[in-house]
């Protein structure tokens, strides 16, 4: 899904770009690409196992349709779920079954703190890569230290570029960071523990680019 959207054009010709705001993701979850939301890659599962195996709990930052928070509750994880789009937190719920262990809650967690918090981890699936600049990626990465407690950790994936061509394009859908950039904009609150590299999703064409998966701890002090 688109992650950027053309904000206003520069005096040289450019555009700058920024992340689209609630009511824009609400309707993009009313169009027909809301039944196209993917199950997580296997790395995720493999990340999770190493490093936080269930139970435990879980809030899922920017969760969508609830895709990845009813795998993670059928691995017995009690999982937090939340987005600030109203409408995909509507279908979430429509599509979980009452026995999940998975509760739904409508916010911005840059804005916001759910009511079960701080956890042990944060997962965020495709949301890191939908800001487009150094502030906003600094401010969700503030957001995420602020929703763990003591030593809690952060599983990020996201849209990775491989080299600095890639990352020029920044015109539409997800923001294609370097590690340089992701580097520098989680380092003040976290310690990298584990970076790999792999497909986002299985759709040729679609969502088969390279993500970034990492595991990172929050500083302490």
């Amino acid at each position: 899904m688109v992650a950027a959207v053309p904000d206003h054009a520069l005096a040289g010709g450019g555009l700058t770009v920024r992340s689209l705001n609630a009511a824009e993701w609400d309707r993009t979850y009313d169009s027909t690409l809301a039944g196209r939301d993917e199950e997580p890659p296997p790395v995720l599962g493999e990340l999770l196992a190493e490093y936080a195996p269930p139970p435990t709990r879980v809030l899922d930052v920017g969760c969508g349709l609830g895709t990845t928070a009813r795998r993670l509750a059928g691995r017995s994880y009690t999982v937090t779920a939340c987005d600030f789009s109203a409408r995909a937190i509507q279908e979430a719920r429509r599509r979980t079954p009452p026995d999940a262990t998975v509760r739904y809650e409508t916010l911005d967690v840059t804005t916001h703190t759910p009511s079960a918090g701080p956890f042990p981890v944060v997962l965020d699936r495709g949301v890191l890569h939908t800001c487009p600049t150094h502030h906003e990626r600094r401010t969700f990465a503030a957001a995420m230290a602020r929703m763990r407690g003591p030593n809690g950790l952060w599983l990020h994936v996201g849209a990775a570029a491989l080299s600095e061509e890639d990352a020029l394009d920044q015109s539409t859908g997800p923001s294609l960071a370097t590690e340089e950039t992701f580097l520098n904009a989680v380092a003040p609150w976290f310690t990298v523990l584990d970076l790999r590299i792999a497909d986002f999703g299985h759709q040729k064409g679609v969502t088969d680019w390279p993500a970034r998966d990492a595991v990172l701890r929050r500083r302490e002090g």
